[in-house]
């Protein structure tokens, strides 16, 4: 699930935490990566072929998969821990099943958790940039670092950037910390842990994440019903609610850099 926009992640307030670098730097920290998914079979493949060389290990939770997605995760090497919940639950329980990630993710000795959802992808050079960003990063008292969201648009090379659209940005990795105090919002909340915010916000990094369910039309429509359906009045998402997802009005679409391309 997407976070809430217009929720605390620094756009001026903190300096950008910049990644660049020529050398290659050496792993420092255990990173596990955390994984909800439901009926994800289609594009699992492809998220454990970008991300699974930048991590230490996964901590994945089925939700209640019937297409085969808890088989998948059950043959993956990378997974040190697969959670699961019935396919019969009786409801969606986002902040229940990222306590229980985060708190397996600890017992599994991660020093930093990264939170990607199966239609994520993450650059090539992601591993390197996350290790200079947590070691610049750390020396000015950050334990959380957002990272810009691209919505790939028509194309696995183009990202939406005019608007609302150029300006995404989410919690994705944090210090692992027994003490996290989570977000308790049902829907569209963070994932780090809510003490990690600098001057009321979570300072960013200069790393790029892109998201593969706004490339077809027919996933954006989809993605939009969706959320209405969840939410009908937009109380989790007030200042813009959901209708701007097929909205295509003021539209600019850029060019993945080759340097910050993803692959699986």
């Amino acid at each position: 699930m997407g976070e809430r926009l217009g929720s605390a992640v620094a756009r001026v307030a903190l300096p950008t935490v910049p990644t660049g670098g020529f050398r290659v730097p050496r792993r420092r920290v255990r990173l596990l990566a955390i994984l909800a998914v439901r009926d994800g079979a289609a594009v699992l493949p492809g998220w454990f072929g970008n991300v699974g060389p930048h991590v230490d290990g996964v901590v994945a939770l089925d939700d209640g998969s019937t297409d085969g997605t808890c088989e998948l995760l059950e043959r993956q090497p990378e997974v040190v821990e697969l959670l699961r919940v019935p396919a019969d639950r009786p409801a969606w329980d986002e902040v229940g099943n990222y306590k229980r990630l985060v708190h397996a993710a600890i017992r599994h000795g991660a020093d930093w958790i990264v939170t990607l959802d199966a239609d994520h992808r993450i650059e090539r050079e992601f591993r390197s940039r996350v290790e200079r960003a947590i070691r610049r990063g750390r020396a000015l008292g950050y334990s959380v670092l957002a990272f810009r969201m691209r919505e790939l648009w028509d194309a696995p090379d183009r990202y939406r950037a005019d608007g609302i659209w150029g300006q995404k940005r989410r919690p994705w990795i944090f210090r692992a910390r027994a003490d996290h105090v989570f977000d308790e919002q049902p829907l569209h909340g963070s994932k780090a842990p809510q003490q990690g915010r600098i001057r009321g916000h979570f300072p960013l990094a200069d790393i790029e994440v892109y998201h593969l369910k706004m490339i077809r039309p027919a996933d954006r429509v989809a993605r939009r019903v969706r959320y209405e359906t969840m939410d009908p009045e937009a109380r989790y998402q007030r200042d813009v609610g959901y209708a701007y997802l097929t909205d295509e009005n003021g539209l600019r679409l850029k060019s993945v850099p080759p340097a910050r391309m993803w692959s699986e």
